[in-house]
């Protein structure tokens, strides 16, 4: 019997039917992929590349700029560090292939961060989600750890660990912490203050950029564009001059509290500052805590548990420059300027000759002079040197207001200097109009009342008195040097403007020695040495309100030639005595202390021998180059204390310079470096002093062993190896415990009776 064949008729007409739709299917999807290709494909192309390049983009932090001091003593710099990047991603396929890899990656970081990773956090990084599938951290970017030091780095990288990448970035660090903290500044995300705010420009440099790029259809390469470190300044500061300024402002700070106590040193003729300093500190390395001066207890008590508007209100008066945003009325180191009005408008004259009776009455207002009895008559010097008020009266009504008026603004009072640093107010609303100054605010602004001023405003204006009679724009940078040494700015003297002559400068340098010789300011007398000077003490604020009083020194040497000019202030004492707080010694402490630095030789001859210190005194040697475990031992036989800076045992540089003399018990900073020989060492901590317990303790947690020599009851007295030497890991560190040498008690009596 013959089959049937229209059912095979059929079946074939199926299969030929669902091979026309396949066909047509892949047909018009080729198509579309044709004209993808051919229409969107270089733009598809480019977007999955970019897509790939932001993926793996890493930006290269560049090195900010440093700030040097005029001698090349570094104020703050910038470091190479690098970020920890942890890829999840690539670690879960690490641990899916090489389990023992991945095991060992996590234990590495766990021992090298045992603060920031925590074992089991990573584990479950990389741990398969069951409800989604994928691993819990699906990235191949994470943060670990940030700011790691570059040999820490290297060491990990000698480890070979998976899913780890290092991201180079900079760390900015103020290696004397608090000198010159207003002046400095610091930076802290877009924060910034003082040389740091003002310059940021020049400093911040260029990012730069890694990431991947595509040659060709297949190959892959990757690229690194560097970062362009920034600039670095050269200030006018002279660290040793800033350092002692501030030591002696920090002691009468704590002989008489005030509100604020400050000193400016500068060269009156280029308007160079060579110190900036002033009480109430702050870390530049930790801006933002509270320091360790404030006592109130509205702070001391309860700083944690207030808002950030609150701190940061409290820390933005703790930050301001005080000799820049802060004004006061003058007093007396303005009489000088009226006595120079004078002279140039020619009313008066060197021969000139004035009463005083201790006070006058002018428009019902009794107007006094601080000496009640009256000077009698005093010619022109003798007006300045016993600061006489009735004198400066008179020859302010010679000049009449609107010419003394002229003055005030040409010597700059009530208008910024253009000093080049952030937050210079004007005073211009804290002075009269001249239309407003009647015979009463005549006599008063004629020795430095009922207006006000800046401290950077007044000893421009008394720059100008000495220097030959030219307003000179202060300055605290003298140059901006790229990385190749080549200056980029470079800040010249400028001469703003000359407001008198040269012949009424020459004659008010030498008057103004009468101060020091026979009047105000007798105490600031330095035998061998010629020294101009105007005290001043002047009432703040309402009159109704009493005891509030700023007291300031103006001085300037040699006085013939003057080359320093010291402006120190103690504005609104706590308490304030007539004749008891004064600035003058703190001005001399301060004069002495450069002339022994600088070692300028006497101007005038004296019989006896000149001692301006019995403080002994030392050179430091030139360590730079050298192994720190020497360099200890030099320092301790010369009686210096030291800190050291970094890691390793070779000294890369070292504050202050080598040949420099300092006192006896002086710090040195070392700042110290790895060589190849000290791969794998850390640090000794300093111990000295500690208990047993809590030196074993510093050991322990630093990664060594102790053991002890002497009476474990008492204190540490010395260590071997020595701090801030750095050693292998787990090594032994051998103290001497021992009680330590106290007074006898006959002295300590002694000491008190002296007092």
């Amino acid at each position: 019997m013959m089959k049937k064949k229209p059912q095979r008729i059929k079946a074939d007409g199926k299969f030929a039917f669902i091979l026309f739709v396949f066909l047509s299917v892949f047909m018009v999807m080729l198509f579309r992929v044709v004209y993808l290709k051919a229409v969107h494909g270089a733009e598809y192309e480019a977007a999955a590349k970019n897509q790939q390049i932001n993926r793996y983009d890493s930006i290269l932090t560049p090195n900010r700029g440093a700030i040097m001091d005029r001698n090349n003593q570094v104020l703050a710099i910038s470091t190479t560090v690098y970020n920890i990047v942890f890829d999840a991603l690539q670690l879960a396929e690490v641990q899916e292939l090489y389990p023992e890899e991945a095991e060992k990656t996590i234990k590495t970081l766990c021992e090298y961060f045992p603060e920031n990773v925590d074992y089991q956090k990573l584990k479950n990084y990389i741990a398969i989600n069951p409800e989604t599938g994928e691993i819990n951290l699906n990235t191949h970017w994470k943060y670990l750890v940030k700011d790691v030091a570059r040999d820490v780095k290297e060491e990990l990288e000698q480890q070979n660990l998976k899913g780890v990448f290092y991201e180079k970035s900079s760390k900015r660090t103020y290696p004397l912490n608090t000198s010159a903290c207003h002046l400095i500044g610091f930076t802290r995300g877009d924060t910034k203050w003082g040389l740091e705010q003002y310059y940021n420009d020049y400093m911040e440099g260029t990012p730069g950029r890694s990431f991947i790029l595509y040659n060709g259809a297949d190959s892959v390469s990757y690229e690194d564009y560097p970062a362009k470190d920034g600039n670095t300044l050269i200030t006018t500061i002279d660290y040793n001059i800033q350092q002692l300024t501030e030591k002696v402002v920090a002691e009468t700070q704590a002989e008489w509290p005030s509100q604020n106590v400050a000193a400016m040193v500068m060269n009156p003729n280029t308007g160079e500052i060579y110190a900036m300093a002033e009480s109430h500190s702050f870390d530049l390395n930790n801006p933002n805590a509270l320091p360790a001066w404030e006592t109130e207890p509205a702070y001391t008590e309860h700083w944690n548990e207030m808002q950030d508007k609150e701190k940061i209100e409290y820390l933005n008066k703790v930050w301001k420059n005080f000799m820049l945003s802060d004004t006061y009325e003058p007093g007396s180191i303005f009489k000088p300027i009226t006595v120079a009005a004078g002279l140039e408008e020619g009313v008066i004259s060197p021969n000139s000759s004035f009463y005083c009776a201790g006070h006058v009455m002018m428009d019902n207002y009794k107007i006094g002079c601080h000496l009640g009895s009256g000077h009698g008559n005093v010619n022109t010097q003798e007006v300045m040197a016993q600061s006489c008020n009735m004198g400066v009266m008179q020859i302010a009504e010679k000049i009449g207001a609107e010419k003394f008026y002229k003055y005030q603004e040409e010597f700059g009072f009530g208008h910024v200097t253009g000093i080049d640093l952030p937050g210079e107010i004007n005073a211009a609303g804290l002075k009269h109009s001249l239309s407003s100054i009647g015979p009463v605010e005549l006599a008063t602004m004629s020795f430095g009342q009922t207006f006000n001023c800046t401290t950077v405003q007044a000893i421009t204006a008394f720059s100008a008195l000495i220097n030959g009679g030219k307003i000179v724009r202060p300055h605290v940078v003298s140059q901006i040097l790229d990385q190749n040494g080549n200056v980029v700015l470079q800040n010249n003297v400028e001469v703003v403007r000359r407001v008198i002559s040269e012949e009424t400068s020459a004659y008010m340098r030498t008057a103004l020695k009468a101060t020091v010789d026979h009047g105000t300011a007798k105490k600031l007398k330095i035998p061998g040495y010629s020294i101009g000077c105007k005290t001043g003490t002047a009432e703040q604020g309402s009159r109704k309100q009493k005891n509030l009083w700023t007291l300031t020194n103006m001085s300037y040497f040699p006085a013939e030639n003057p080359e320093y000019i010291v402006f120190t202030v103690i504005n609104l004492p706590k308490t304030y005595k007539d004749g008891v707080q004064t600035p003058t010694p703190m001005t001399k402490k301060i004069i002495e202390g450069i002339i022994k630095y600088a070692n300028l030789e006497p101007t005038e001859s004296v019989e006896d021998e000149i001692n301006i210190s019995t403080k002994q005194t030392v050179t430091v040697g030139d360590y730079t180059g050298s192994v720190i475990y020497d360099v200890i031992g030099d320092l301790d036989g010369k009686g210096l204390n030291y800190k050291v800076v970094g890691t390793g045992n070779t000294i890369s540089n070292q504050v202050p310079k080598g040949n420099t003399t300092v006192d006896v018990g002086s710090e040195i900073i070392l700042y110290v470096e790895k060589s190849v020989e000290d791969a794998g060492t850390i640090p000794v901590p300093n111990v000295v002093g500690k208990t047993y317990t809590d030196a074993e303790k510093t050991l322990q947690n630093a990664g060594f062993t102790m053991a002890f020599e002497g009476e474990q009851s008492g204190i540490v007295l010395s260590q071997e190896p020595k701090y801030g030497i750095s050693v292998a890991k787990e090594s032994e560190v051998v103290v001497t415990m021992g009680k330590p040498e106290t007074p006898k008690t006959e002295d300590k009596q002694a000491d008190t009776a002296s007092d």
